[in-house]
């Protein structure tokens, strides 16, 4: 997948990476007035690293017990990845993300997304193979 900025639509002299995060919800979950996502952008905006460019609810593959998971999915457009990123891994499990949240970014032309478990952030890890042969999608 790839996620190179679209000059028709990049400023030239901003650069851009593309972020998103899928956090797992369950019904009547934590957050049911999205003030997550306007304290993820609140806190991007005033330390100049990006926003938010929307969310929205999504169902992903069916897992092993056979329930399909639903998700909270957040797209960010970032200034400076690593710098987002860094704020991202600190920000989220203070807004209560739970466990399994996962932070979608590309690096060196790779997919790559970090996991929070019960112990904290697994980082750089490959997106999942499903049972089409293919990764996780966005």
């Amino acid at each position: 997948m790839d996620f190179t900025p679209d000059p028709r639509y990049a400023h030239p002299s901003t650069p851009q990476c593309f972020i998103y995060l899928r956090l797992p919800v369950e019904r009547h979950g934590h957050d049911p007035l999205h003030q997550r996502e306007n304290t993820i952008d609140q806190a991007l905006r005033t330390q100049g690293l990006g926003e938010v460019l929307g969310w929205g609810a999504s169902l992903g593959e069916v897992s092993a017990n056979g329930r399909r998971l639903a998700w909270l999915r957040v797209d960010i457009s970032a200034n400076t990845q690593a710098s987002a990123l860094l704020l991202l891994r600190q920000l989220l499990p203070t807004l209560q993300a739970p466990t399994g949240t996962e932070v979608h970014y590309q690096q060196d032309g790779q997919h790559l997304l970090d996991i929070l478990d019960a112990t904290g952030w697994l980082f750089a890890q490959s997106p999942q193979l499903h049972a089409r042969n293919g990764p996780a999608t966005i």
